[in-house]
């Protein structure tokens, strides 16, 4: 990853989450996971528009894990005595579905698996269960592996085409707006007496500024994002808006968009069999030819 494990992670100063007293927080915490897991079975949808046969590899493994992850979520409840509840609107919306490919790796898997990743982190530090924590470990570094890969994702993305930039930064600054949003709303309903919820405000700002480096470093942005002035974030998120409505509307894009399926002979996953027979073409071996 683009970021270590020590940069994304928060000091609670030792505050943990009592499984009795804290039941129903703990299980709307895990309601908000549960739903995020299951939404990231939608990389199954992502594997045919993949760009070559070992990004649809990873996706493939990626889809297993996340259905890993819900059996961890099943335990969680399991270990609560709780049963889960609706998600927050806030994660229906951080988790709907991409537009592209492009618009998947950097919001989904850079972004929003980094959000998730934090959160993960805090978990683990805030619950006093070795073999659960030890579960959610496994699957964090799970998660690590999808973030890494959606960072390298984008950052290929970006260099093949800078233009697509504006386009993602747009969409970057309008998921951290619903996030500085949703931090109000929680700052809001926070128990101060409470020694790990107290502390969630400052932990959500720590989480919006460790994406900003995340977008430093992909090469999304050339500079920290509180010196984008009110005018210039209103501008890249009117338009990064408004250029996916209108892309929603271009229907002809879906016939001239090629899938694996019309790129995987051209693929460098196939280029060791296709030098073989090159060689033994030349060599005057028959190849033999599909019919």
């Amino acid at each position: 990853m683009l970021l270590t494990r020590d940069e994304m992670g928060f000091d609670f100063k030792g505050a943990k989450f009592d499984r009795e007293k804290d039941r129903d927080l703990l299980a709307w915490i895990a309601s908000q996971f549960l739903y995020g897991e299951v939404t990231g079975i939608q990389v199954g949808h992502w594997i045919l528009h993949a760009p070559d046969v070992e990004s649809a590899k990873f996706l493939a493994r990626q889809c297993i894990e996340e259905l890993q992850h819900v059996d961890v979520f099943m335990e969680f409840f399991k270990w609560l005595g709780a049963r889960p509840v609706k998600v927050h609107p806030v994660v229906r919306f951080l988790s709907s579905e991409s537009d592209d490919w492009e618009e998947h790796c950097a919001l989904e898997m850079a972004q929003g698996e980094g959000f998730v990743l934090m959160i993960f982190y805090a978990i683990i530090n805030c619950i006093d269960d070795d073999k659960l924590a030890k579960r959610l470990d496994a699957a964090a570094r799970q998660e690590e592996g999808h973030v890494e890969f959606g960072e390298q994702q984008t950052m290929k993305a970006l260099a093949k085409n800078p233009k697509l930039r504006k386009r993602l930064l747009g969409l970057h600054l309008l998921s951290l707006w619903v996030v500085k949003r949703f931090e109000k709303w929680i700052g809001k309903r926070v128990d101060q007496d409470h020694p790990v919820m107290r502390q969630i405000p400052e932990y959500l700002g720590t989480i919006i500024k460790t994406t900003d480096v995340r977008l430093q470093r992909m090469g999304m942005t050339s500079k920290p994002l509180a010196e984008y002035g009110k005018l210039e974030t209103f501008a890249l998120i009117t338009g990064a808006v408004t250029r996916k409505v209108a892309r929603k509307l271009m229907f002809w894009r879906w016939f001239r968009k090629k899938r694996l399926t019309h790129t995987y002979m051209h693929d460098e996953y196939l280029a060791e069999v296709m030098k073989l027979a090159e060689v033994k073409n030349a060599a005057g071996i028959p190849v033999i030819k599909a019919a």
